[in-house]
């Protein structure tokens, strides 16, 4: 494979998520992705990552990032209510964008930003990328060679401890967006529909069962809120292609139900959707008997290389290619939240008008190794 210089980002948002989960993994990629500068509102918090990093600008505003003209693209990692706005202004300003989760609070404003991007022909991303790990791959490509039979049913699910027990700001994820779907659910959701494509009907069930929180972590400790989004969703799905599925998701306690479980007409697999290197378990409709499969040795070790997004972003700027963290898959994530919110409101199936293509599989050689 060619080599090319590295695409240069600007980090805009230097939180947790940053220091902890894209920082260390796209430095681990020097030959894709130049870290060049952070912008953090809390100055400190860029500082910090510059020096962690070595290198790097701090810059005083968002308005400054932009206007470097050595930055190529922005790593948007702000809080949820933050995607779209900043993503809108740094493609205005002729920069390519890799967002996190969800792209937007709504899938207008994702169609915005789609329009956006197109008319610049620029490159527009969105996490997760948890469908480039080995161990997804592994099990897309099996699926794909017949191992399970005709794949016909789907669940996946994310739920996570109460989310104030360990997040400083959780009356941020419960205050903006459509619901727990918009943040936590795009792992299996995004899993599910690489390997099957788009969903096509809702119905669902979404609710708070926790009307008032107390944040218990970080320097607002003992803040106490109400959550004006549902906490708690479950739902049936409609593939396009005829797959049924079911989703569950929830801020409101641990799930031991499996993560992701694929069932065919001759057998079935479960994996992590979130983390690669989990492990990945199969068994035949005809015995009782899961047996586990090899993970593959590139796995990392249940985790989520947060780098894989940003480097096939990265090389998609480069080999003007598509990205394979869609941004037309994310709005389609972003719509089966709001549809299933509707669907809830109406008690009646809800109709998910949006389609995209999956991406391409990473095949032999991806772009990190």
């Amino acid at each position: 494979m060619s080599e090319y210089a590295p695409v240069r980002v600007a980090v805009v948002g230097c939180g947790s998520i940053a220091e902890n989960g894209y920082q260390p993994r796209c430095l681990a990629y020097p030959k894709k992705i130049a870290l060049h500068g952070y912008f953090d509102q809390d100055k400190a918090r860029a500082e910090t990552l510059r020096n962690k990093a070595g290198a790097g600008k701090v810059y005083a505003t968002v308005e400054e990032a932009l206007a470097d003209p050595e930055v190529e693209a922005v790593l948007n990692l702000t809080t949820i209510n933050g995607h779209y706005p900043l993503s809108l202004q740094a493609l205005q300003a002729g920069k390519h964008v890799y967002s996190e989760k969800p792209v937007s609070i709504t899938s207008a404003q994702a169609d915005e930003l789609i329009r956006e991007a197109e008319a610049r022909k620029l490159k527009l991303a969105c996490s997760p990328s948890s469908p480039l790990g080995y161990e997804q791959q592994n099990v897309w490509a099996r699926i794909r060679a017949g191992e399970i039979g005709t794949p016909h049913t789907v669940i996946g699910t994310f739920a996570c401890t109460r989310l104030e027990a360990w997040h400083p700001n959780a009356d941020v994820f419960m205050t903006a967006g459509v619901s727990v779907v918009a943040d936590a659910a795009p792992y299996p959701l995004t899993v599910m529909t690489t390997f099957f494509g788009p969903i096509a009907r809702v119905f669902g069930f979404a609710r708070n069962v926790v009307p008032e929180r107390v944040l218990q972590v970080g320097p607002r400790k003992g803040t106490a809120f109400k959550p004006t989004i549902p906490d708690h969703v479950m739902g049936l799905l409609e593939f396009a292609n005829g797959m049924r599925g079911f989703i569950y998701t929830g801020w409101s306690g641990r799930s031991d139900v499996p993560p992701l479980e694929i069932a065919g007409t001759e057998g079935g697999m479960a994996l992590n959707p979130h983390n690669d290197g989990n492990g990945i378990r199969t068994w035949s409709q005809s015995g009782h008997e899961v047996k586990p499969l090899p993970t593959p040795e590139k796995s990392m070790k249940n985790a989520l290389d947060w780098g894989k997004g940003p480097v096939d972003f990265a090389d998609a700027i480069r080999r003007n290619r598509p990205v394979r963290c869609s941004p037309y898959q994310a709005r389609h994530i972003v719509e089966i939240a709001e549809r299933l919110n509707e669907s809830s409101r109406t008690n009646a199936s809800v109709e998910v008008r949006s389609r995209f293509e999956p991406p391409e599989p990473v095949g032999e050689v991806a772009p990190w190794e």
